[in-house]
């Protein structure tokens, strides 16, 4: 078996969940055995799985696993099937209904978001109106753990419940220096004859959850770990004859400008310091490969692409004069982004194309989202710059767009590159570590322009906006190259070269 280690999978995703989404369907489409596998206690993952057309078969998440809840069919819970007492009194409202006995609220019942009264939690209030115990609902309608709660408020237990109902596992928490919760055990019950196995915190659970992972697989196991934080340590301390992988989807050091010598990522260090038990590193650039490879002479990179097109042959380019919209911009909304620098690029642009249009597509920080709000209202961009938040569908919505724009300070590869130009989009980017002379061939299906350079990328943007000819031999160029290098059977090949499947 193969998994591909993730801290979750939510309703806004990075690129690293985007990637391994992409990669267990791509392992399943070849009958490979593959599957992401989750640390983090999320009652919705199942309702979002869905959201991203993956099936229970190839997500495994920590808590399904010991709850034994891995595949349970989902129906819909309402107030009325909790079996309250007769005697009480439901006072029904849009996110929660309030339970009375008499004139004392004793519950509320809690509503999943974006449902019609589908319960989600129901909270219990002792006689002083105290929260006492909240029951929290899993989104396929079965009750999965309890939270108590002390006499200051604050959460001192919790139990998680298989489907019939029995503890399997129970946290305790203490108050830290601030007074809030703060685990300090976890038991796990009865599990394989043993009534009680102890541990400090969900962290320490999911290295023993690993170990049965491997334990377990009548043949050797792969793991691959997506997110250096949260799988580095478990792998570190696996101690068997697994395979054990490292995705370095982030830009490896401290210092943008020097790659090679600057003091690595905190949570990559313990990876490159113990080389020996790794099988190897996965990149998402070979320009980030050769710095690593310059660095650690004898760590095995690997690259691998995040994004796989159909053979050119069997894919049709949408023609990008024809899009109704114009500029785009995928990824984060963070200031490393330098997103402010975008926009007033496009306060440029705008002077001599007065109907240019960009759409930003991201999640991010609201009180930065809120000083690009301001900015696009001062430079009276407001029927121009649309900031339109993440999008699960985005795939379906390249075909929409004409150039991408990329301001970034560093990055370890930017997925929505590739993604736009297997779309027929040219990528108009500063030059950083990594993606863009990796993706970027300037001048022919794209440009690379100086970091900070505004007037520059401004008058690129003009050049193609104004030259339909130009913009559609980019647009041809960089749709070729995606469906030519990184077709799904190629990059398939080179994932069985390196992990050995026949």
């Amino acid at each position: 078996m193969f998994y591909f280690i993730n801290e979750y999978i939510l309703g806004k995703n990075s690129s690293v969940e985007h990637a391994a989404i992409k990669r267990v369907k791509l392992f399943n489409h070849h009958k490979v055995p593959a599957q992401i596998v989750t640390k983090m206690y999320d009652r919705l993952l199942h309702q979002t799985m869905g959201t991203f057309k993956l099936v229970d078969q190839q997500v495994l998440n920590m808590f399904d696993y010991f709850q034994q809840t891995t595949t349970v069919p989902a129906k819909v819970l309402h107030t009325e099937d909790l079996q309250l007492p007769d005697e009480y009194a439901v006072e029904v409202g849009a996110n929660f209904s309030k339970v009375f006995n008499g004139d004392d609220l004793v519950s509320n019942v809690g509503f999943i978001p974006g449902t019609i009264g589908q319960v989600f939690y129901q909270e219990f209030f002792d006689n002083q109106g105290n929260l006492s115990a909240t029951d929290l609902w899993d989104w396929r309608g079965f009750k999965s753990s309890t939270q108590y709660f002390g006499q200051n408020g604050k959460l001192t237990m919790e139990r998680y419940y298989n489907l019939q109902g029995q503890t399997v596992m129970e946290q305790y928490y203490v108050p830290d220096t601030n007074g809030n919760p703060l685990a300090s055990r976890l038991i796990l019950k009865d599990y394989h004859g043993q009534a009680e196995r102890f541990f400090q915190d969900a962290n320490h659970l999911f290295r023993f959850f690993l170990a049965e992972l491997s334990h377990q697989d009548k043949q050797t196991t792969t793991f691959i770990s997506d997110r250096p934080g949260t799988g580095v340590t478990p792998l570190l301390e696996l101690q068997d004859d697994s395979h054990k992988y490292v995705m370095v989807p982030i830009y490896h050091a401290k210092d943008v400008n020097d790659p090679v010598h600057s003091a690595l990522d905190g949570f990559l260090t313990p990876a490159f310091d113990n080389l020996q038990h790794f099988d190897g590193f996965i990149t998402a650039t070979e320009s980030q490969a050769q710095h690593l490879r310059t660095r650690f002479s004898k760590a095995n990179v690997t690259v691998l692409p995040t994004v796989t097109t159909s053979p050119l042959a069997h894919s049709e380019l949408q023609p990008v004069v024809k899009r109704p919209k114009e500029l785009l911009y995928v990824g984060r909304i963070a200031p490393d982004r330098q997103l402010d620098q975008m926009i007033r690029v496009i306060a440029l642009v705008k002077q001599q194309l007065k109907e240019i249009q960009c759409d930003f597509y991201g999640y991010g920080d609201p009180e930065y989202i809120k000083t690009l709000i301001k900015l696009i209202e001062e430079l009276k961009l407001t029927d121009n710059v649309h900031l339109l938040d993440y999008h699960p569908d985005l795939e379906t919505r390249y075909n929409d767009y004409q150039l991408l724009l990329n301001t970034d300070i560093v990055d370890g590869g930017p997925m929505s590159m590739p993604e736009a130009m297997s779309h027929g989009i040219p990528v108009i980017s500063y030059r950083f570590n990594y993606g863009p002379k990796d993706w970027i061939d300037d001048g022919h299906d794209g440009f690379i322009i100086d970091p900070g350079n505004q007037l520059a990328m401004r008058d690129r943007i003009i050049e193609l906006m104004t030259d339909t000819k130009k913009l559609t031999a980019f647009s041809e160029a960089a749709f070729k190259k995606l469906h030519t290098s990184q077709t799904e059977l190629k990059v398939w090949h080179r994932w069985q070269q390196l992990l050995g499947i026949k």
